[in-house]
Order: structure tokens, then C-alpha cells, then sequence
């Protein structure tokens, strides 16, 4: 039997799909967002040409018993999901009685982003810990991907950290995530084939300068500039969903969303991620699903359900779904997914299996 949680985020997505045509149903919707993304950390051991984190210095965490206070807040608001950003999580000493307290406190899902670097040393402790599954950045085959985190030698590690992960369970769940720069494009085939014989799923991201971390980086000489040879890829990618869809499986309303974005056409969409995501960054400034938003509030003043529940987070999100906003990528993939959702519904049908490995419903 379905949560009541989850039968009312079904609703929700129903009325933002028809929000699109009949504005008026977004005033029906509460905000109830069900994934949390907590930064745990800004300190990293990345030196990534398409980021400022690493720049900034060592920066003092936040406490366990901070953390704890932001996870009982998180249940209060009926999260279902917490992924751990930073920065990089795995620097933190106590991440797996992180992981325990949020798992223990929220009861729910809990999955880490990684570089990398850290996981073959911090495997068993992580998985030990309760970890639900893992993200790993990997940029392009050995030298390319460390040009471009600027970590020699981090292709290794992140294979290394991978094949421990396996050794330690053998069906955990790992993604490998490629942002897509010029450097990297051509090589997304050889990318796949290595997810494919790791035995994990493979996706892309699409760099965005909007992100507060992403502001100061060089993008003129990071995006790809050869159209043929973004469309051939993204043509790639349909070949790779339907042959091997345990590897990469996007619908493709997404898909073509990416083609366009990276042709610089500017996609248009109604953004829904403000009304399924809340952010917490290390300083508890929250977040309405967006690093590209000034945050609207901070848990050392206030209550996240009051922030949450306010006028101005409503008109925000409201804001966001019309791209009242600096237009970001954050989120597209959902936003998508809902603007389109019959076809979405079509698309889910025969690979249930596909996401819902990923959630307990």
C-alpha cells in the first residue's frame, strides 16, 4: 500500500502537469517537497576546472549534533530522500555516523555524491553505515577525466573505489555522472562501456555558470562547440537506452532537452524541481531546489517547516515554474518528465524496475 506521502506527491505531479496549461491549479499545490540535498562540507580535495568550491579554503563543518537538528527538521517536513553534497562528504571523519543518525532520525533514503577520491578507503565504513547508493564524478577515460578534475591519478581511485564497493556488496547501487564539456563528448562511448562492464548506470550532467559554485569558471572553453558532434551523440545515447538500458535509461523528452541546451537554444520548460527539492548548504542557508537562488532562509534563525510554509517561498517556487529566475539546469530531467506526462507515464511503465531500485515505495 502507498504512503500517504507518496499518494499525495502523486496528485501534486498531476496538478503541476496541468499547471502548465491552467495556472491557477499552483495555488492547489503545498509545498511538500520529498528529496533533501544537505551540504555537509565545502572543504574538497578536487581541484575541478568546472568549480570554485576547492578555491575558497578550509572551512570549519557543521557539528554532528547541528546536522541532527537539520535531520529531525528534514522528518518534520515528510523528506523521503537526503543526498549528502559538499564539497566533498567523504573528507568529513564522522560521515558514517552521519549517514546512521539520518537514516535512524528521517527513515529515509540516504546517498552520497562523490569525487571519489576517499571511497575505496571509506567503502566498507560507508556501506556498514547504511548507505542506499552512491554517485561517483567521472569526467573522461584516465588523463581527460584527470585534466579535468585536476587530480592525478583520480581515474584510478575512482575505479578502485568502485571495484571495493562490488567487492564489499555486490548488487550496491553506483552511477557514474560525466558533466559533458568539449574535452569529454567524444569520449561518453568509452564511458559507457566501462559503466557497463563496473555493472553500474551511467548519466550526464549539463554545466551551468548559474550555480553560486560555478560563477567564476572559464565556460567559453569548457561547452562543445561542434553541433554535428552533439547531435551525434545525443543520437548515441537513444542507441545505448534501448540496447542497454540498465546502464542508461532517460526518457526522451529529457534527451532532447540536453541536445538543445548544448546547442545553446535555450529550452524552454516549466520548472518543478522548487516543489520536490529543498537545500541546505553548510552554513543552514535553505534553498528552494536551486543553488542558482539566493537561499530564503537559515536554520540558525528559524524553522525550516515556517520557511517552508512562508508567502515568499510560495511566490518563489511559483517564480521558478514560470523561469522567473536565472534559467538553470537544475532539475531539468524531473521538469521534463512532469511537463510531459503522459508520455513520461508511457516511458516509466516498462522500466519501473529501473527507478524504483533506487526509492522504497
Amino acid at each position: 500500500m502507498l504512503e500517504a506521502k507518496y499518494l499525495k506527491t502523486g496528485i501534486d505531479i498531476f496538478l503541476l502537469y496541468l499547471s502548465r496549461y491552467i495556472p491557477s491549479f499552483l495555488k492547489l499545490i503545498k509545498i511538500s517537497p520529498i528529496e533533501a540535498s544537505v551540504k555537509v562540507t565545502e572543504n574538497c580535495n578536487s581541484r575541478c576546472i568546472t568549480c570554485d568550491v576547492w578555491k575558497s579554503g578550509f572551512q570549519t563543518d557543521l557539528t554532528i549534533q547541528e546536522l541532527k537538528n537539520v535531520f529531525y527538521q528534514l522528518k518534520e517536513i515528510g523528506i523521503k530522500i537526503i543526498g549528502f553534497t559538499g564539497g566533498e562528504p567523504l573528507l568529513r571523519k564522522d560521515i558514517a555516523e552521519l549517514i546512521k543518525e539520518a537514516k535512524k532520525i528521517t527513515g529515509a533514503q540516504v546517498y552520497i555524491v562523490t569525487n571519489g577520491i576517499l571511497l575505496k578507503k571509506k567503502a566498507k565504513e560507508i556501506i556498514d553505515a547504511g548507505i542506499d547508493w552512491i554517485a561517483i564524478s567521472l569526467d573522461g577515460i584516465e588523463k581527460t577525466d584527470e585534466k579535468i578534475r585536476g587530480v592525478p591519478g583520480h581515474f584510478k581511485m575512482v575505479i578502485d573505489g568502485i571495484n571495493e564497493l562490488r567487492k564489499i556488496k555486490k548488487d550496491f547501487k553506483i552511477n557514474v555522472g560525466t558533466t559533458i564539456l568539449k574535452d569529454n563528448i567524444s569520449e561518453i562511448p568509452e564511458l559507457i562501456e566501462l559503466c557497463k562492464e563496473l555493472g553500474v548506470t551511467w548519466s550526464f550532467n549539463l554545466l551551468d555558470s548559474n550555480l553560486y559554485f560555478f560563477q567564476n569558471i572559464d565556460e567559453n572553453n569548457l561547452k562543445v562547440s561542434d553541433q554535428k558532434l552533439i547531435d551525434k551523440t545525443i543520437d548515441y545515447l537513444y542507441k545505448v537506452k534501448k540496447e542497454n538500458p540498465k546502464v542508461f535509461n532517460l526518457d526522451n523528452k529529457s534527451l532532447e532537452f540536453a541536445r538543445d541546451y548544448l546547442k545553446f537554444k535555450n529550452p524552454k520548460f516549466f520548472c518543478v524541481i522548487g516543489y520536490l527539492r529543498i537545500y541546505i548548504d553548510s552554513k543552514l542557508n535553505i534553498y528552494s531546489g536551486c543553488w542558482a537562488l539566493p537561499p530564503l532562509g537559515n536554520l540558525k534563525k528559524e524553522q525550516l517547516k515556517d520557511v517552508l510554509h512562508s508567502p515568499k517561498y510560495k511566490k518563489r517556487v511559483q517564480d521558478m515554474f514560470y523561469l522567473k529566475c536565472p534559467k538553470c539546469s537544475c532539475g531539468y530531467i524531473e521538469s521534463c518528465m512532469i511537463n510531459n506526462l503522459p508520455s513520461t507515464i508511457k516511458y516509466l511503465l516498462p522500466n519501473i524496475k529501473f527507478f524504483t531500485k533506487y526509492v522504497k515505495i
